[in-house]
């Protein structure tokens, strides 16, 4: 089972794809320690210095979140 995202790595997630290439410095709240944990989980992956890119893993996580997040509650 993989360890749901925080917000911030949700908000990073969502903005990063397999052509969005971004890093720490295109955020103003998500800094180098929220990319060096999706790093570690391997939700992303370096391109080239300090610009990430979603992994296979990563989108899976990313759109099984958006998924649960809209289920109906009782």
């Amino acid at each position: 089972m993989p360890q749901r995202p925080s917000n911030r790595e949700m908000k990073a997630l969502y903005h990063l794809g397999e052509a969005n290439v971004l890093g720490p410095d295109d955020f103003k709240d998500i800094g180098d320690k929220v990319f060096a944990g999706m790093l570690k989980k391997k939700w992303v992956e370096e391109v080239t210095p300090r610009k990430f890119r979603t992994t296979e893993k990563g989108r899976v996580i990313h759109d099984e979140e958006v998924w649960f997040a809209g289920r109906s509650k009782r």
